[in-house]
């Protein structure tokens, strides 16, 4: 889920900016800098624009981010946040049956997919990664990360799997999972065609986890 908690971002300075105001403020900042590049690109997420769509001067913004680029590392970091704390949640669900675990992961994951607000975050976040060196580089940490939460839950699905096979199917999880970014995109009246398309997904999705 993309969304923004701020947590993450508390540690750019000390002081007031970790006291309550100071980690509602940085919240509001990284909100308003997430929803200018769903909507409108990195070209537009500037220090300048996201003070301004808040309503606060420039100084008091820079005090926390002064860059866009520690704004971008906001962000992704908010996301990160998101989604280990969702994650953990659905785990905690399910404390001692690894086969229920995965099934609330892929859920998830597939319900995740069809949000148009995570869609618009992740195109944008691909298409600067592939001539923007930096995100590039969050991306990559994006993609660790990402392995990191499902391995979590595969080894314990394959307790006797090498790490190096988990990984595989991991990886082959994600990149089924970034096509249906793609595929939940369509139009409705393209969708509408296959009204059996969820249940296929999550087979599919349950079949590469089970190996």
């Amino acid at each position: 889920m993309v969304r923004t908690t701020g947590k993450r971002s508390s540690t750019n300075r000390s002081g007031t900016a970790v006291r309550e105001k100071g980690v509602e403020r940085i919240d509001e900042i990284i909100r308003a800098a997430k929803d200018i590049f769903i909507t409108q690109g990195l070209a537009r997420l500037t220090t300048r624009q996201a003070a301004k769509n808040i309503g606060i001067s420039l100084g008091n913004l820079q005090y926390y981010f002064a860059t866009k680029e520690a704004l971008l590392q906001a962000i992704i970091g908010s996301v990160f946040e998101g989604y280990d704390e969702d994650l953990r949640r659905e785990s905690l669900r399910f404390p001692d049956s690894p086969h229920e675990r995965l099934q609330a992961l892929i859920h998830y994951l597939l319900n995740d997919a069809k949000n148009p607000d995570v869609r618009g975050f992740f195109y944008q976040f691909w298409g600067l990664s592939t001539h923007n060196a930096f995100v590039e580089s969050l991306r990559y940490e994006m993609y660790v990360h990402f392995m990191e939460l499902i391995l979590e839950i595969l080894f314990d699905v394959h307790p006797n799997m090498s790490k190096k096979r988990l990984e595989g199917i991991a990886l082959s999880m994600l990149t089924f999972i970034e096509g249906l970014h793609v595929t939940y995109g369509s139009s409705e009246k393209f969708l509408d065609n296959y009204p059996d398309f969820d249940e296929i997904a999550y087979l599919q999705l349950m079949r590469l986890a089970q190996a």
